[in-house]
């Protein structure tokens, strides 16, 4: 059978001209809602969670998110039925990141820091936090609200296709008539619509930690901490006073922690039948009945996928020239970008794709922000589109590597991060001057809106 080839990105490119910016490419990104938890107790709270609303969404998602971003998690107390209820997708990997600290200080420091800051750290119990967040995204109808917008639900309870149809570049007056014929062509296209993006819709929700990085070591010195390795070595003053100087400069300053935990959406064929058969209806048929049913359904639900940690330093080496508030805002926005890319590489499901930018070389837009580091592998994806089915699919054509020698440092106020960089350590190399990381592998056979995602 003959495949039709449908990248939007080399019909835009040729329309637009060879400077079109893969921001202005239609392809299909998965969608997400962010959310924080509130923390009465913790330090520096209110520029944390100002950071965090500020914050763009990574441009690599839609921007699903729902008017409420916040919830206090003291307010959905758990029954005992309930510590138990919430059921993982792979392993909660529950991995730190302490750059500049060592990553085995995670153990070390839960608890000790807290003593060391004054008890205003982990005020929140984490042990049930997926089943309290559980309880919040099911108490608020979070997963129905998710649908609703998908579906651009008007106050009268009607329904339409804009979003999606501009989301996935289908027709949406031509889905929404498939619909009411309720065909077995038409309905490929609005099945396709399904998989392809209502199915790859997430919900992340985020608890900070502002921890003094001296806390963390005093954390990981205690002779108790079993999970460190200790090393004995002769000593004289002079070496120790040159190992009291780096440990200072070491663990001055602060860094902002972020634990997430991901979620998803529930939508497949079941599901999907049931909500055009039984609640579908536009503004021009508006049934009373099906509105009431919608308002009351359970039957869109979100799964617990798995969380992670990652930490970003608070760059203190720059308080002359910038304000607490501001080093304390650039710290929360890498933090979460660096969870994100944390879920993405130990969570297939919540992998995205990017356009390459080039084929041969192959770059792409994406770089620190995302995490990258020399070495990563990334497939190389064509989109196909069965001409029997109407269903997309992603045909692997090949395989690339990052080239460490130029990634993109894309990180939120990367400028700021540098030039602390820079002050830490004057020897640290200036990083190029670049705007798309570079990969080993790029191929003539490989050419621009080609989809790229990465891979173990």
């Amino acid at each position: 059978m003959k495949k039709i080839y449908i990248s939007l990105f080399v019909l835009s490119t040729l329309l637009a001209g060879a400077q079109t910016k893969p921001a202005d490419v239609k392809y299909r990104r998965s969608s997400i809602h962010t959310i924080i938890i509130d923390d009465a107790g913790l330090i520096k709270a209110d520029i944390i969670k100002d950071a965090f609303m500020k914050a763009p969404i990574p441009e690599k998602f839609n921007d699903h998110t729902l008017k409420q971003r916040s919830f206090d998690s003291r307010k959905y107390p758990l029954t005992d039925a309930e510590k138990g209820k919430v059921s993982t997708e792979g392993d909660s990997k529950g991995k730190a990141m302490l750059r500049g600290v060592g990553s085995s200080l995670a153990t070390a420091a839960k608890g000790q820091a807290s003593a060391a800051t004054g008890g205003l750290i982990d005020t929140t119990n984490t042990k049930y936090l997926p089943q309290i967040i559980n309880k919040y995204l099911v108490s608020n109808n979070v997963a129905r609200d998710m649908v609703a917008k998908w579906f651009n639900r008007s106050e009268k309870g009607g329904f339409n296709m804009t979003l999606i149809g501009d989301r996935g570049s289908y027709n949406a007056s031509e889905m929404e008539v498939n619909i009411a014929k309720k065909s077995a062509r038409g309905l490929a296209s609005i099945s396709d619509a399904g998989v392809e993006l209502i199915g790859n819709t997430f919900v992340v929700v985020t608890r900070f930690n502002y921890i003094s990085k001296r806390a963390l070591y005093d954390a990981a010195s205690n002779p108790n901490s079993a999970s460190l390795v200790k090393i004995n070595i002769q000593t004289s003053p002079e070496l120790e006073a040159a190992k009291q100087a780096a440990i200072k400069k070491a663990t001055e300053g602060y860094v902002v922690q972020t634990t997430s935990y991901l979620y998803q959406l529930v939508w497949n064929d079941s599901i999907e039948a049931v909500f055009y058969q039984d609640l579908w209806m536009d503004d021009a048929n508006i049934d009373p009945k099906k509105k009431e049913a919608f308002d009351k359904t359970n039957l869109f639900q979100l799964k617990y996928i798995g969380d992670e940690k990652a930490m970003a330093n608070v760059p203190m080496s720059l308080k002359q020239k910038r304000s607490d508030d501001e080093l304390v805002a650039v710290a929360t926005v890498n933090a979460v970008d660096a969870v994100i890319a944390k879920l993405e590489k130990s969570y297939e499901v919540f992998r995205t794709k990017t356009p390459l930018l080039s084929g041969d070389p192959a770059t792409a837009k994406i770089g620190m922000k995302e995490g990258l580091e020399g070495g990563d592998k990334f497939e190389v994806l064509e989109q196909t589109l069965d001409p029997k089915t109407g269903k997309t699919t992603y045909v692997r054509v090949g395989k690339i590597k990052v080239d460490d020698s130029q990634i993109w440092d894309n990180r939120y106020m990367a400028d700021v991060l540098q030039e602390s960089e820079t002050v830490n350590d004057p020897s640290t190399p200036a990083k190029p001057k670049v705007d798309r990381t570079l990969f080993k592998g790029g191929s003539s056979k490989f050419y621009s809106g080609m989809l790229i995602r990465q891979m173990n």
